[in-house]
């Protein structure tokens, strides 16, 4: 009989935590596989199959790594209180449950510090320097009298230690949208520092 808890949160992929499979690690070594599994979230390296090579064929292992680590994100993540993070789990044992709660409890800093340089990671270049200047179009080839403002703004952007600038000329409305969508990242910047 398969018994699972299904993952799902805002913008992840369903899993599912099967109480069949990670039944069969108990107690102290289930919470080793657990910190093991942040480890991997927090430095990459996945761990190893080799010690349960014996619990778990190949695919059932891949598995449990990954449903496990989805939740482990999504916990993190969406800021599950306890009751939260026990609803989430209530098609596993008191024990596995118990396990969770104690590693998310002790690794949260860890598990929210690595998803703030995952989202840091996504662009590689950091704005080092910025330029700007308001022209006045007062015509065009086609237009004898345009009159309308245009901003010029000259990004200096540094990419793997290359400066690389990067220039714009915007109307007033793309102007409007790009500080809107400016302060919608500055929201999202400073919820994940809080």
């Amino acid at each position: 009989m398969r018994t699972g808890v299904p993952v799902k949160g805002r913008g992840m992929m369903a899993a599912e935590l099967r109480q069949d499979l990670l039944g069969r690690v108990d107690g102290e070594g289930f919470e080793t596989l657990l910190h093991e599994i942040v480890d991997w979230v927090c430095r990459g390296a996945a761990p190893s199959y080799q010690p349960y090579s014996q619990t778990w064929d190949l695919d059932s292992w891949w598995h449990v790594l990954n449903s496990t680590k989805s939740f482990l994100l999504l916990a993190v993540k969406e800021n599950l209180s306890k009751d939260g993070v026990l609803e989430h789990l209530t098609g596993l044992d008191s024990d596995h449950q118990q396990c969770f709660l104690q590693v998310i409890t002790s690794r949260k800093e860890d598990i929210r510090l690595a998803l703030i340089s995952a989202t840091a990671a996504i662009s590689q270049g950091a704005l080092e320097d910025l330029d700007w200047q308001v022209k006045l179009v007062l015509s065009s080839d086609k237009i004898s009298s345009v009159q309308k403002p245009v901003l010029g703004l000259d990004l200096a952007v540094n990419k793997e230690g290359q400066r690389e600038t990067l220039s714009l000329e915007l109307s007033q409305e793309e102007v409007a949208s790009l500080v809107t969508q400016l302060e919608a990242a500055n929201k999202v910047v400073t919820q994940m520092k809080t």
